[in-house]
């Protein structure tokens, strides 16, 4: 072996060494931001399916009933809603368990007639004798299953640390329309 192969050897061996050191720096940073990104875009999913099943629910809620339509009651017709909502959310692989809270509203306009407003009443959940001309909808809570929240918790300050554990990610989503 002559003196220049030796030195390259030894070269080559430096540099392997300094690849792996360089490996071991970046891969675990490239691999949170992967997970990140993956995250995110199944939070927006989860996301867009709640605000589409609140949609589709606050459309049935605004359909007439009586005799000779498709729904003979009112509790009927909220009954079909939220099982639509259910439904939707269902088909778009959005686990529903018992901590997704679907609850069919009305709200009052207030005292000026205008939606909208500061004024605008309280939601009445489950609301009876729905008239033509209200705002009825839907509202949806649910809670989205990650493990973002356990990595969070990672780097809490020891004050926060006392704080009741987190399962997952609060989303709600909302939607209302006027009774016809």
């Amino acid at each position: 072996m002559t003196v220049h192969t030796t030195t390259m050897k030894r070269a080559y061996r430096r540099e392997a060494g300094q690849s792996m050191v360089e490996l071991a720096l970046v891969l675990p940073l490239f691999l949170t931001m992967v997970f990140a990104i993956i995250e995110i875009g199944r939070a927006y999913a989860v996301k867009q399916a709640l605000t589409i099943a609140a949609r589709e629910g606050a459309r049935l809620l605004v359909l007439p009933y009586g005799a000779g339509l498709t729904y003979g009651s009112e509790s009927a017709i909220q009954t079909a809603a939220v099982g639509r909502v259910r439904s939707y959310l269902a088909s778009s692989g959005v686990t529903v368990g018992a901590e997704t809270v679907i609850r069919v509203v009305r709200v009052g306009s207030g005292n000026d007639g205008i939606y909208g407003n500061a004024d605008d009443s309280v939601p009445e959940v489950d609301y009876s004798q729905g008239a033509r001309g209200q705002r009825v909808g839907i509202i949806i809570n649910h809670n989205f299953e990650s493990p973002v929240p356990i990595f969070v918790r990672m780097f809490e300050t020891p004050q926060a640390a006392g704080a009741p554990p987190v399962s997952g990610i609060s989303m709600s989503a909302t939607c209302f329309m006027d009774h016809e």
